[in-house]
């Protein structure tokens, strides 16, 4: 379900992490800076159902930054577009794997990163 992650700011990804809780991968490019890959926790618990209803009292999704990637020292961190849940740890944690791809550039890297989730 990803999309590619351009000179913007944008959704590439989301994953169910609970019922009404999901892992949504955002991603931003800036020439000359490189790429930007944040992992955000949205709640839906409390948000309004929009779906015929008027905008003007609804309730936002909540969201909250669980992660920036720059913060983990890895480099380079490249154009992650895609998450899914990984095999259980020995401690319990699971792991979330995330992916990049070269779109066929020698500019840029094939990448496969897990992270342990508490």
């Amino acid at each position: 379900m990803g999309g590619p992650c351009k000179f913007r700011s944008s959704r590439a990804d989301r994953l169910i992490a609970r019922p009404t809780k999901f892992l949504v991968l955002e991603c931003s490019f800036v020439l000359g800076v490189g790429n930007r890959i944040r992992i955000y926790e949205a709640d839906t618990n409390g948000a309004s159902n929009i779906l015929d209803a008027p905008l003007g009292t609804a309730r936002p999704v909540a969201k909250r930054l669980l992660v920036d990637l720059a913060d983990l020292g890895l480099d380079p961190i490249d154009n992650i577009e895609g998450m899914t849940w990984g095999p259980r740890l020995p401690s319990g944690e699971r792991t979330l794997i995330l992916v990049s791809d070269n779109n066929f550039s020698d500019k840029q890297v094939t990448q496969i990163v897990a992270l342990a989730v508490q």
